[in-house]
């Protein structure tokens, strides 16, 4: 929802989840791809290599269900060719392309990572913006279960679902609460509550505009809805 919100300035684009680097144990992350299909980086023909993967198919994420649409390869491999290829310039050179093909000065990333991988972000960028969302686990619990759960699951299916989202969640707000004691002294980090934002919008709205010193607009206040759980 925030990147849609935010996707309304004129002055930052955010790029959607391109599960860049993530959990082993969670999913295949586009880091993972990229070792097994282009190999190492250094080598002659990494470049076209890379490029056919990133348009292939193969990486998880929705960014690259779409990525003939959401990224110009042209623009592309002319920000890949800027610098060696090393994880950093690659996704560098995502978030650039996302940018400049929507004229936006600023660029960003919905879930660009793994949350236990904000260190380096900001090793890569010392001076980015960290916005933190939360949102209470109990209605992250019935969020998913609504989502995956279906009626023609067995009870027993449905009693795995269960257990595995209840497990999950509790090991996620642990780890989230883990990085806000450590990261929440920085100027540069900012936490959202989901429900803050559900009960005052505008006021949290202008309040992360403010963070990252881009302005607020009206439009911002009637996001559309993808992927909602509710109705």
């Amino acid at each position: 929802m925030l990147q849609v919100i935010l996707g309304k300035s004129q002055d930052i684009s955010l790029v959607d989840e391109m599960q860049f680097k993530t959990r082993v144990w969670l999913h295949r992350d586009l880091v993972t791809d990229i070792r097994r299909h282009v190999g190492s980086l250094q080598d002659s023909g990494a470049l076209d290599r890379l490029i056919e993967l990133l348009y292939s198919g193969i990486p998880e994420g929705w960014i690259w269900s779409h990525s003939e649409r959401m990224l110009d390869r042209d623009i592309l491999r002319e920000e890949l060719s800027k610098e060696p290829l090393s994880e950093q310039s690659i996704f560098d050179a995502i978030l650039t392309t996302y940018a400049r093909m929507r004229g936006k000065r600023n660029k960003g990333a919905k879930f660009p990572v793994h949350y236990s991988y904000a260190k380096q972000l900001l090793n890569w960028y010392p001076d980015c913006r960290l916005i933190h969302t939360t949102r209470n686990p109990k209605a992250v619990y019935a969020s998913q279960a609504a989502k995956y759960l279906s009626p023609d699951q067995s009870r027993l299916a449905k009693f795995y679902m269960r257990f595995k989202q209840f497990v999950h969640i509790n090991i996620q707000t642990s780890w989230t609460a883990h990085i806000h004691r450590k990261f929440s002294g920085l100027p540069n980090y900012a936490l959202v509550r989901y429900e803050d934002l559900v009960l005052d919008p505008e006021k949290e709205i202008r309040r992360i505009c403010e963070f990252l010193e881009i302005d607020f607009v009206q439009e911002m206040l009637q996001p559309k809805r993808f992927g909602s759980s509710y109705n």
